[in-house]
């Protein structure tokens, strides 16, 4: 009798052993495979830039915007670069930066730029982008995503920069 009772003793202790053995296992497995929270910010990040281009590049709502109607900024008409749509995307930025954060609908700053200088058609100054240029040292998870797109005729890398 004594010999079975150590028998069922032995058997539990195997079973609790496993399923010990199992839950530090699976523990280890879940904690190697979690998010790392700047990975988690970077694809943030990337999704938030990507938006912000994917508004940029389209008509902007209503098709023929300015910055009291605007709901949805857009620079293109028939898959080009409308410059006046342009004008009026940097006017707007200058006179309300913080309105065009929230017409993107992001907490990140932004930098927008074409491979060439932007000239604007109304009088002529040339810009280099429309935004803040991020600086190096104030700058955290910085992300640029480029696209390309018609400016005068001709093909030119569209860069957005988004940043916290």
């Amino acid at each position: 009798m004594i010999a079975i009772k150590a028998q069922a003793w032995g058997f539990d202790l195997m079973i609790a052993t496993a399923l010990f053995l199992g839950g530090i296992i699976i523990f280890y497995i879940y904690s190697i495979n979690y998010p790392i929270e700047g990975k988690k910010s970077f694809e943030e990040l990337y999704y938030e830039g990507s938006v912000i281009l994917d508004s940029l590049l389209s008509e902007g709502f209503p098709s023929d915007w300015n910055a009291i109607n605007v709901v949805r900024i857009g620079i293109l008409d028939d898959e080009k670069v409308n410059e006046t749509k342009l004008e009026r995307f940097y006017n707007l930025k200058n006179s309300d930066y913080q309105k065009t954060k929230s017409l993107f609908n992001t907490k990140y700053e932004y930098y927008f730029n074409f491979s060439e200088p932007i000239t604007l058609s109304s009088n002529g100054q040339v810009i280099n982008g429309i935004g803040f240029e991020p600086i190096s040292t104030s700058t955290t998870n910085l992300v640029k995503i480029t696209r390309v797109s018609i400016y005068k005729n001709k093909p030119v890398s569209v860069n957005l920069q988004v940043w916290e």
